[in-house]
């Protein structure tokens, strides 16, 4: 009797290991969750460089619609930078800032300016954040923050620098709160011989005269 029942035990053991059905049913659940993530991984990288892209973007075209400018005021800067929105689109512009400021170059020597890397200083600075105007971040006078060391430029010539920054919060991860801090700065010369003018943001002559901006 005992015998009977380990040899059919045995048996069914033995069936039960040759039986294939199911397997790739299994298989594929062991697989599944890390094929989710994979692609869930993939489409919030692709989102945010495509965010990041369009941030790079806005810096380019904002400060290149300035430096063609020559003089600017609190209006014709508000219109230039209804573009933003629209550059960044179809992302919400959310806390998007946008910060356009313009520097004068000075050089120890303005005769022989060749190879040589001069001193920048704010002339005016203006800011965009929430649909509106905003405060630049600095004075009239101040040294310009990461300014190039690359560039060839003449002594009291103006330089354009325009920092964008914006927080992109991925679509499948916003309920978990993660947040991307973005930022890109672009820099452009005048596309004009001619400084560009800022009236009610510049200071007095002294910020705009390379003499009395290096002998302070």
């Amino acid at each position: 009797m005992m015998n009977s029942i380990t040899k059919r035990g045995s048996t069914l053991l033995s069936r039960f290991r040759q039986e294939e059905d199911g397997v790739a049913a299994i298989e594929f659940a062991f697989i599944a969750p890390l094929l989710v993530v994979f692609l869930l991984g993939t489409t919030t990288a692709t989102q945010s460089l495509w965010a990041h892209g369009k941030v790079s973007q806005t810096g380019s075209v904002i400060g290149d619609l300035i430096s063609q400018e020559t003089e600017i005021d609190d209006d014709s800067f508000e219109a230039l930078m209804n573009a933003a929105p629209v550059l960044m689109e179809p992302f919400p512009i959310g806390d998007l800032k946008v910060v356009v400021t313009a520097a004068i170059a000075c050089h120890d020597d303005p005769t022989n300016t060749e190879g040589s890397i001069p001193e920048m200083y704010v002339v005016w600075s203006r800011g965009w954040s929430d649909g509106g105007l905003a405060e630049g971040d600095a004075e009239p006078g101040d040294s310009l923050v990461d300014a190039p060391t690359n560039l060839s430029i003449e002594d009291s010539d103006y330089i354009l620098k325009t920092v964008v920054t914006y927080t992109y919060e991925p679509t499948i991860t916003q309920e978990a709160g993660h947040e991307i801090d973005m930022e890109e700065i672009a820099y452009h010369q005048p596309r004009d011989d001619r400084p560009i003018s800022y009236p009610d943001r510049e200071g007095d002559d002294d910020t705009k005269n390379c003499d009395k901006l290096m002998n302070r």
